[in-house]
């Protein structure tokens, strides 16, 4: 707190002073007391008002530091009041007690809040395992009546299932910490696997897949890098070139990370675009064109690398290409939140 806002808040006490100094001076006149004593009474006590009143700013404003500094270190800044030492002025005691109330009926929303979150990720995440029954079963059923009517079901089921997971995901977002397992794993392994799991939908959109050194190694929780590959890779599809389409995958190297860049030659999206596009919901132009975009995949990406200490980059340039970069720590130390 600012001296001079101090100074503002305690005008009255001020002018009360100089209104009280007045009239003990007119009275002291009247008298007939030597200028002199009046002098040394008027000082005397513009001294002692004025210590006492800096004083008192010092002690406030000490008080207050103390509250900032614990609160700086506390999580959850709300829990102030629990910390926070007793007051010991009357009207600060009652501020308190008021700050105390106010604090404990959002603790209480808090809570109620968190449950409601918990029982509804817990309901998601059934929902998604039990989906994954009549889907895995469609798939089943449509490989063993193969026809053009199975074939495009099937296609529909592949679509289906991963917006399913995508919700799963969307729904473990704040409880990635506690999920993933890092370790050392092989990019190329990974790389494999996705390309495995979209292998038909990179057939029938004719797509060419390039690899460059696919055997580097690093940190990273498997399951939860395939998704994210998963992701990019749909999105390459979705917004591919419709002529010769191709997708090229580089894994780099560096000093303190491993970069794997996912690049093809598609739509791309606009220069004015590019820096949004790991927004929730954002589609952008393209994504309007193909009214099949969410504008969820980027953005569970971005945050999963988040969660995985792992950066992500997007380049592009419209109509030429799109490339999306990874940067994965070579060793197993994360900061898990």
């Amino acid at each position: 707190m600012k001296f001079t806002k101090y100074v503002k808040d305690n005008i009255n006490i001020l002018l009360g002073f100089i209104l009280y100094c007045l009239i003990i001076l007119a009275y002291m006149k009247a008298m007939k007391i030597a200028k002199n004593a009046i002098l040394i009474i008027m000082v005397l006590a513009g001294s002692f008002f004025i210590f006492g009143f800096v004083v008192c700013y010092w002690k406030k404003n000490r008080y207050l530091r103390e509250i900032q500094k614990i609160q700086a270190h506390l999580p959850e800044k709300y829990l102030i009041s629990e910390v926070m030492e007793k007051p010991k002025t009357g009207e600060e005691l009652a501020y308190f007690r008021i700050l105390q109330k106010a604090n404990k009926s959002m603790l209480e929303n808090v809570m109620k809040a968190r449950t409601a979150q918990k029982s509804y990720q817990e309901y998601i995440e059934s929902w998604v395992h039990e989906i994954k029954i009549p889907i895995t079963s469609v798939k089943l059923l449509c490989e063993n009546h193969k026809s053009e009517v199975t074939r495009k079901i099937e296609d529909e089921i592949e679509e289906i299932y991963n917006y399913v997971e995508q919700a799963l995901f969307y729904a473990r977002l704040d409880q990635v910490s506690n999920d993933f397992m890092i370790r050392e794993v092989n990019l190329g392994e990974i790389i494999k696997n996705v390309l495995a799991r979209n292998k038909k939908m990179m057939i029938q959109n004719q797509m060419k897949v390039e690899i460059k050194d696919y055997k580097i190694t690093a940190y990273t929780d498997e399951k939860w890098l395939e998704f994210i590959l998963n992701q990019i890779m749909i999105n390459s599809v979705q917004y591919k070139s419709q002529k010769n389409p191709e997708i090229n995958i580089e894994i780099k190297e560096c000093k303190e990370n491993v970069k794997l860049s996912v690049k093809d030659n598609g739509i791309g999206v606009k220069a004015s675009e590019i820096e949004r596009i790991f927004e929730k919901g954002f589609t952008g132009t393209n994504g309007r064109r193909q009214k099949k975009s969410t504008g969820m995949g980027l953005y569970l990406c971005k945050r999963l690398c988040q969660e995985l200490d792992m950066e992500i980059e997007a380049e592009s340039k419209e109509n030429e290409y799109m490339k999306i970069t990874i940067m994965i720590p070579k060793n197993e130390k994360i900061n898990k939140p």
